[in-house]
């Protein structure tokens, strides 16, 4: 970019220089500048400085042959001019050129050449730039004739109305204008179609009151050159209807330095918004580029803000009526294309309006702003719509809330299944402790009970007890007596005595062996799991019931089966049921003859790892009806009976791993049983 400042002439004729000379020496205008720029310093002497420039230049122009500065080698087909106002480096002017450039090379048939002039109106001012313009576009077009011309904005029309006079007064001419007036003050010119170019500052205005419906104050933003002042006044008109109309208040912030501007915008009222047109030059005529300035407006402006350029949108704008001008390169395009067909009614209609501009509105302003999307009017465009995180994954959110509620829902479950699991877990270690205890308290009672039975039995052999120890008593009484004897013999007879104290110890281990057995019974303590021979233990019990079998007239009958395998469990208890069956089966038998109590004991292995054990009289059987109830607690068929004895003794043998069962065969008296499990051996283990 050439320098901007230091007087408009001098401006100007920096630009002609480096313009005449680019195309001189067939160079970009950047490079002419680097090559050539030791002829501006030249320029720039302050000695008549305007006079020595246009002295120059004319200088260059007069040693120039004519042939170099009338023609340049050009493609055959047609040829249009565009004249633009300002720099086709801003957004807007280089999105206008891009499409007018696309839409006539899509409407020829044949090669078209568009070359582009850029004026530089909106920071150069002042008659004498307009006179190096006009000097140089002379100069360079004067051997040159193109097929039509292209003018944008009313200041550059009028430029180029005086070129075309004086270099092509025959060629068509194409102007877009924002003043839909331009005719009404000069005539108009022959073969001149136009459009109009409306900057709609009103619809603007109504869509910020739709959008912010508490506004009281309009501040308009605009700069400080000849075209934006005209423009000023333009937009003020529009307005004034609307501000009669709704009562509000117009705060004026065009023509000001920028840093006075900025000032202002940081402190204008809660109800104001604000709209702005554009921003080229400041009083001091200092330039700026337009997205910049409005890059540094918005970060300063307190209030929402309002363009009339798609360009600055995306930038913070809330929106407006916006010109498009890539719609605009396209109106331009479609115009000039049938103007070069040779159509003449263009030629003769008024001023049209380009419909370039469309309601856009920035929905990332919006939501800075707070203001509300229903407030948008139907048939706005919204800009920038980009969705939110719930409308963008609106269906992965509720798949992943349905997922994670079925999980919540299956954790729960799981909880509270866990909880019920530990409550009934608990409630069953609860129940089993409880059982235990109960169990306990059952097996303490029926260790008592089994200890009262016991001792019951042995008070019914108290007669049979007796005997039992008056034999071994009596015999070691009349022993030794005898030894006494035979030691006062003389010679004293010492093998005698020797065999009298043998038998006194023989009875003696008799007598004892009677009384261990009768203090084993009647002891009370802890079951003890021990390995027993069934068979001794039946021995045991039928010694100890000898005699009381001899004093009831009953037979006792031993058939005990050999190697028959060892049983475990509490040895005393086991005989207890035996001795209980005994003497069950002895009082079964009383109402039988003497002679004819026969009582029989077996003991057998019925299959591997049992050992059975069977108990059967000869008395008169058990009733069928009865046999499901002898077991029974407190039942009895005698009338000095507690109805325990059977009971307890099938406790015992349930605690040992069987069951005792009661059968009465016909004619054979009653049969009870039971099958107890072997001991394990080390073979079998």
């Amino acid at each position: 970019m050439l320098r901007r400042g230091g007087g408009a002439l001098a401006v100007g004729v920096d630009v002609v220089v480096a313009k005449r000379w680019a195309w001189v020496a067939r160079e970009e205008p950047l490079l002419a500048v680097q090559r050539w720029s030791f002829l501006i310093p030249l320029m720039r002497f302050k000695v008549s400085t305007m006079s020595w420039r246009m002295v120059f230049v004319f200088c260059i122009l007069l040693l120039l042959p004519p042939q170099a500065v009338g023609q340049e080698a050009r493609p055959a087909g047609k040829s249009v001019i565009l004249l633009i106002p300002e720099d086709t480096a801003l957004p807007a002017m280089a999105t206008l050129v891009a499409s007018l450039r696309s839409s006539l090379w899509e409407a020829q048939d044949g090669p078209l050449t568009l070359d582009v002039e850029s004026l530089d109106l909106g920071w150069a001012r002042g008659p004498a730039y307009t006179h190096a313009l006009h000097t140089w576009y002379l100069a360079k077009y004067r051997e040159r004739r193109p097929d039509a011309l292209i003018v944008f904005r009313s200041d550059a029309i009028q430029l180029a109305l005086q070129l075309r006079r004086e270099l092509w007064p025959d060629i068509p001419m194409i102007v877009l204008s924002e003043d839909e007036r331009l005719w009404e003050q000069q005539p108009r010119p022959e073969r001149v179609a136009g459009r109009w170019l409306h900057y709609d500052i009103r619809a603007t205005a109504e869509l910020a009151l739709q959008l912010l419906p508490s506004t009281r104050r309009l501040a308009l933003v605009n700069g400080s050159s000849p075209w934006e002042r005209a423009r000023q006044e333009q937009l003020v008109r529009e307005l004034q209807p609307l501000l009669a109309q709704r009562g509000l208040e117009l705060i004026d912030l065009s023509n000001l330095p920028l840093a006075e501007l900025l000032e202002r915008a940081r402190t204008l009222p809660d109800d104001t918004t604000v709209l702005t047109s554009t921003f080229m030059t400041d009083p001091s005529g200092r330039p700026f580029v337009g997205r910049e300035i409005a890059r540094m407006f918005l970060s300063a402006c307190n209030r929402p803000s309002f363009a009339l350029h798609d360009t600055v949108l995306g930038l913070g704008f809330v929106g407006g009526a916006l010109v498009s001008y890539e719609a605009v390169g396209q109106q331009l395009g479609m115009l000039t294309s049938r103007v070069l067909r040779g159509e003449q009614e263009e030629f003769l209609a008024p001023l049209k309006p380009a419909p370039v501009d469309t309601l856009t509105v920035d929905a990332r302003a919006l939501r800075r702003w707070g203001i509300p999307r229903e407030r948008v009017p139907p048939g706005v465009r919204l800009a920038f719509d980009e969705p939110t995180l719930w409308e963008r994954y609106r269906w992965w959110v509720l798949g992943a809330l349905t997922i994670s509620g079925l999980q919540a829902l299956v954790a729960g479950g799981l909880v509270v299944e866990r909880r019920r699991r530990m409550r009934a877990q608990a409630e069953l270690l609860e129940r089993q402790r409880l059982e235990k205890l109960a169990e306990m308290e059952a097996r303490r009672t029926l260790e008592q009970l089994a200890h009262v039975s016991r001792v019951a039995a042995l008070g019914e052999l108290t007669a049979s007890l007796a005997h039992e120890l008056n034999q071994p008593l009596a015999a070691i009484l009349s022993n030794a007596q005898a030894a006494r004897r035979l030691l006062n013999a003389t010679p004293a007879e010492l093998d005698e005595v020797r065999e009298a104290l043998e038998d006194i110890i023989s009875d003696d281990k008799r007598a004892g062996e009677v009384i261990h057995r009768m203090r084993a019974l009647l002891k009370r303590g802890e079951p003890r799991q021990e390995l027993h021979s069934l068979n001794d233990l039946v021995r045991e019990v039928a010694r100890l019931m000898a005699n009381d079998m001899h004093l009831r007239g009953a037979t006792l009958q031993l058939a005990l089966a050999p190697s028959l395998p060892t049983v475990q469990g509490d040895g005393i208890q086991l005989q207890q049921v035996v001795l209980n069956l005994l003497i069950n089966a002895m009082d079964a038998m009383a109402d039988v003859p003497a002679g004819q109590r026969q009582l029989q004991v077996r003991t057998a292995s019925p299959g591997p790892g049992q050992v059975e054990l069977s108990v059967q009289d000869s008395g008169g059987g058990i009733e069928p009806s009865r046999l499901a109830l002898i077991f029974e607690p407190f039942y009895s068929t005698k009338a000095h009976g507690l109805g325990m004895g059977l009971s307890i003794s099938r406790s015992i043998v349930e605690a040992h791993g069987s069951r005792l069962q009661a059968e009465s065969p016909p004619g054979q008296g009653a049969l009870l049983r039971c099958v107890l499990p072997a001991a394990p051996t080390e073979s079998s283990s």
